[in-house]
């Protein structure tokens, strides 16, 4: 198998959040300083004692599994999953929203449909990025 490139690894660790990966599967997570703080899935925890921080984008476990990483780790461990696998899904997810906006954004209308580009604006208003 073909080695992943070093920049499609750091891409999607730098587009892929991990606190909105981590509460996109089920954990609630609460801001505590600049890092937030919720349960660890992979142990039985009643005291919060996963912290992520997200200036680093990276999770750590201070409890019972004492694991930790970044996102790609984080889907290995959750998902159960091999690194390349991990990878895979994250790049599903990865989706980047601000590109297509900014095409949308700068775009012009062509001469020829004027009428059809009239809900643009109502839609770029609306765009949840």
């Amino acid at each position: 198998m073909a080695r992943i490139p070093n920049n499609e690894l750091d891409r999607l660790k730098s587009e892929v959040s991990l606190v909105r990966l981590v509460e996109s599967s089920g954990i609630e997570l609460k801001k505590h300083g600049k890092d937030y703080l919720g349960l660890c899935p992979f142990h039985d925890d009643k005291e919060p004692s996963l912290v992520i921080s997200p200036d680093k984008n990276l999770w750590h476990c201070l409890g019972a599994c004492n694991e930790g990483g970044d996102v790609i780790q984080w889907v290995m461990k959750r998902q159960g999953v091999s690194f390349r696998h991990a990878v895979e899904l994250l790049n599903k997810v990865a989706i980047r929203p601000c590109r297509f906006r900014q095409r949308l954004l700068n775009a012009t209308p062509p001469p020829s449909i004027p009428a059809l580009w009239s809900p643009i604006p109502m839609i770029k208003n609306s765009l949840p990025w």
